[in-house]
């Protein structure tokens, strides 16, 4: 990271943990382990991997929102819009619901649980400009409509009358992303914020966050599975599975030279349109379960590279490599590196 961004973080992470009791005697599952990263102010994060390899979770455990029989542990450092900084572990919900919207925000996954069936759509974005901006009546009103016109959505002013179930999901998902824009925080979280939008929306959505962040210096983390969108978005990715951060470092060297097995394999799952000798080579079997993963390495049993006696035994950490730009989680990363054919070429092509 730079020097700049060094003085001008707005998150970081330190060990962050996150387990769910079972209630049936048995330990608690982990979901995430020992996470750790940083966003400077301008920054775009993305966090990559399957389903099920915690990108989510990481999320709501940013905004305090995990709730219920978990347990979240570590440091959630937060760089307030007032100057002050947080551990967003350590506050109490009251303190909480004054951080949420207006300090870090989130776009939520899945739009339809996210709105309040019963308020219209107009009520829901002025509520949040009401208690973190201050706004009049009138004031909340203009800057709704314009919030909803800048996102594309058709006859604003009849958007803003109608109820979540009057419009369609890529219509739900861009309501979503107003309300968190709203207040203009200084963390956005975007859980695969385009995942309900057709191809066309979904590239004006990207480029009006990527104009926002650009005015604002807002730093953002980007939850997703589509890899070509991180290499359009992103200025770093954290790699995830099983939990664990297993591969960082900037978009560009590592979508062009991934070192962790994991990462090569996502890179070779992914069609690439205009290269007609790419084949597309799914990742074989699944993802493990959080509550009985295997023993060394998380993801040997899938890995065309794993060592039986080394792999299967031994637990990888975290390595950074020599010019400190990356991490990698794997035991043979050092030697794989210098084995051309275990590596995939994807040197000038586009990502």
């Amino acid at each position: 990271m730079t020097a700049t961004l060094e003085h001008n973080r707005v998150l970081t992470v330190e060990h962050l943990s996150v387990s769910f009791d079972s209630g049936k005697r048995q330990p608690p599952t982990s979901v995430v382990r020992d996470v750790s990263f940083s966003i400077g102010k301008g920054e775009i994060v993305a966090i990559v991997g399957e389903s099920g390899c915690g990108k989510s979770t990481t999320g709501l455990a940013l905004l305090g929102l995990i709730e219920g029989n978990a347990s979240v542990r570590g440091c959630i450092r937060l760089a307030r819009k007032d100057g002050r900084t947080v551990d967003v572990v350590m506050l109490r919900e009251r303190e909480l619901q004054r951080m949420r919207g207006n300090d870090a925000a989130m776009i939520f996954q899945e739009p339809m649980s996210s709105l309040n069936p019963l308020h219209s759509i107009g009520a829901q974005i002025e509520e949040a400009l009401g208690t973190h901006r201050k706004m009049r009546p009138r004031e909340r009103a203009t800057e709704a409509l314009r919030l909803i016109s800048m996102l594309g959505i058709p006859s604003p002013a009849e958007c803003l009358k109608s109820y979540p179930h009057q419009l369609s999901g890529g219509m739900r998902q861009r309501v979503m992303i107003a309300i968190a824009l709203s207040c203009h925080p200084a963390l956005l979280i975007a859980d695969e914020p385009t995942t309900a939008l057709d191809v066309t929306v979904q590239a004006q959505i990207v480029e009006r966050m990527k104009q926002l962040q650009q005015e604002t210096q807002m730093a953002i983390l980007f939850v997703t599975h589509d890899l070509s969108l991180v290499a359009e978005i992103a200025d770093r990715a954290l790699v995830m599975y099983a939990g664990e951060i297993v591969e960082t470092g900037p978009v560009g060297e590592l979508f062009n030279r991934p070192l962790m097995p994991y990462t090569q394999a996502l890179m070779r799952s992914r069609p690439r349109l205009g290269d007609a000798r790419h084949r597309v080579k799914p990742i074989p079997g699944g993802a493990p379960n959080p509550a009985s993963l295997p023993g060394g390495c998380a993801f040997h049993k899938r890995c065309e590279h794993a060592v039986v006696g080394r792999c299967d035994k031994q637990v990888p950490s975290l390595e950074a490599t020599n010019d400190g730009l990356r991490q990698v989680r794997c035991l043979r990363w050092r030697e794989l590196e210098q084995t051309p054919q275990c590596m995939p070429v994807l040197q000038g092509q586009t990502i």
